[in-house]
C-alpha cells in the first residue's frame, strides 16, 4: 500500500471538510456521559515519539486553544478493533479469556516490526501522526482475524485498518480560524517524530479516547 498518497488522500478530505467548519464530536462536551468502551490491541509509543508530537501539538494549541489534544500517554496505535466501542459493550470474563488465548496465538507467530512517524495530517475531525510501517504489522492484523475465526470470536472493526496514524486532536468546538489551523498544520506536514520498534502490543478494553483503559494482556512479539 502506498501510505503516502494514503495519508494525502485523507488530508485532503480532512482539508475540504475543515473549510466547511469541520466535524464537531460530540461526546467531548459531556466526557461523564460517555459508557462507549471497545476491545481493541494496540501498542503505545515511547517518549521521544509522543514528546515530539506533544510539541508540535502545542502550535496548534496556539491557534486553537478550544480543541481537545490528547495527552502523551493515550496516545497510541490501534493494531486492530476487535469489538468497536459502543455503549453496549459487555464481555464475560471466559469471553475476555477467550479473546486473550486467539490474540496471544496470533502475536506468537509475528515479529517486532518498525513504524517511523512524520507529519500530522487532518481528517476534518480530528489531527493524526502519519505512520509509515513495516510489514509485519499488515501480518499481526491479519493473523488475528485468522485465529479469531478459528476460535469463532466476533470480529466487529469499526473498519478494515490500513495505516498506523495516532490521533493527536479532535475538534470539540467550532473553529476559530479554518485557515490559520491548516496553515499551521502545513508547517507541521513533514517533521519528523521518530521511529519505533513494536516488540509489544495491548490487548485493551478502552473508551474511544484511550482515557480509561483497562489491560487485559500484555504480548510480547
Amino acid at each position: 500500500m502506498d501510505l503516502t498518497a494514503k495519508y494525502q488522500a485523507i488530508n485532503q478530505r480532512g482539508t475540504e471538510l475543515l473549510l466547511a467548519g469541520g466535524d464537531i464530536d460530540p461526546w467531548l462536551s459531556d466526557r461523564a456521559a460517555d459508557r462507549r468502551r471497545g476491545l481493541s490491541l494496540i501498542f503505545t509509543l515511547p517518549a521521544h515519539v509522543s514528546r515530539n508530537i506533544s510539541f508540535a501539538l502545542g502550535k496548534l494549541r496556539e491557534v486553537e486553544p478550544g480543541q481537545y489534544y490528547y495527552p502523551a500517554q493515550d496516545m497510541h496505535v490501534t493494531v486492530i478493533d476487535l469489538i468497536r466501542a459502543t455503549p453496549d459493550f459487555a464481555l464475560t470474563p471466559e469471553e475476555e479469556a477467550a479473546y486473550v488465548s486467539a490474540v496471544k496465538l496470533a502475536v506468537e507467530g509475528g515479529h517486532p516490526f518498525e513504524v517511523a512517524f512524520r507529519g500530522l495530517v487532518t481528517s476534518g475531525s480530528a489531527v493524526m501522526a502519519a505512520g509509515f510501517y513495516q510489514p509485519g504489522l499488515a501480518d499481526l492484523r491479519q493473523a488475528v482475524r485468522h485465529h479469531l475465526g478459528v476460535h469463532k470470536l466476533q470480529l466487529k472493526e469499526r473498519y478494515q485498518q490500513t495505516t498506523a496514524h495516532v490521533t493527536v486532536a479532535r475538534q470539540q468546538a467550532p473553529l476559530i480560524d479554518p485557515h490559520q489551523d491548516l496553515a499551521t498544520l502545513a508547517t507541521l506536514a513533514n517533521l519528523n517524530f521518530g521511529t519505533l520498534v513494536v516488540d509489544q502490543v495491548e490487548l485493551v478494553v478502552h473508551d474511544w479516547y484511550n482515557s480509561r483503559k483497562r489491560v487485559l494482556a500484555k504480548l510480547s512479539l
